[in-house]
């Protein structure tokens, strides 16, 4: 696995013609209930996301093989072969997406913002993936921008019972941006805290009532 390209080939307004989708409906094994409905500030953690992917985007849409995700008034899709994971998540937006680039999202990362989508959207190469390093250098991959030439590579790998997406950056080019690159951006360090577990659950709930908090203390 390598980085391609330059570190930092950031361009200016380069995020037409890109669809957003958030894939939704895992097992939540650890959690207990099915993550993408659990409130914060108000609303289910889902619409965090999606609110963050629709400013940059034409579209978003929702990767879920639940019937339940369509009282969120957006299209959703289902995979092909339900329980194959992150791989099957990438084919099913990739084939179901109107534009060259989809940017795909999970449902339990609701601290991820427009400047993040935006930045990784602007960055210039001909890439079939631009993913993201967070700051313990774990790969984000469902946090990430697809473009509709990775699908081969995706068929061969699931076809050949490969469900490492790892594997997938090895057989197209991709670009990975190292957190340092979009450390500046506001809100950074929480990108990628996702909800997996109660405590998670907790501790996000505690973040959410102290970003409310400082807005009103600083409107006053």
């Amino acid at each position: 696995m390598k980085i391609v390209g330059p570190p930092a080939d950031i361009l200016d307004n380069k995020m037409n013609e890109v669809a957003g989708f958030v894939t939704a409906g895992g097992r939540s094994s650890r959690m207990g209930k099915d993550k993408a409905w659990l409130e914060l500030a108000g609303r289910p953690m889902i619409e965090h996301v999606i609110a963050a992917l629709q400013p940059v985007t034409n579209s978003v849409s929702i990767v879920a093989n639940d019937i339940e995700y369509t009282r969120l008034g957006l299209p959703v899709f289902a995979d092909s072969q339900p329980g194959i994971g992150p791989l099957e998540a990438i084919r099913t937006t990739l084939r179901n997406t109107k534009y060259p680039r989809a940017v795909l999202v999970g449902c339990d990362l609701p601290f991820v913002l427009p400047e993040l989508f935006t930045f990784l959207l602007n960055i210039g190469g001909d890439y079939s993936a631009v993913v993201p390093i967070g700051a313990d250098e774990k790969l984000e991959p469902l946090c990430a921008v697809y473009s509709t030439n990775a699908l081969q590579a995706l068929d061969t790998l699931i076809a050949g019972g490969e469900r490492k997406v790892s594997l997938l950056f090895d057989r197209i080019p991709t670009r990975f941006v190292r957190f340092e690159e979009f450390e500046y951006l506001s809100g950074s360090a929480l990108f990628f805290n996702n909800v997996n577990t109660q405590r998670d659950y907790a501790h996000a709930i505690k973040t959410f009532n102290g970003a409310s908090a400082t807005r009103i203390n600083t409107s006053k």
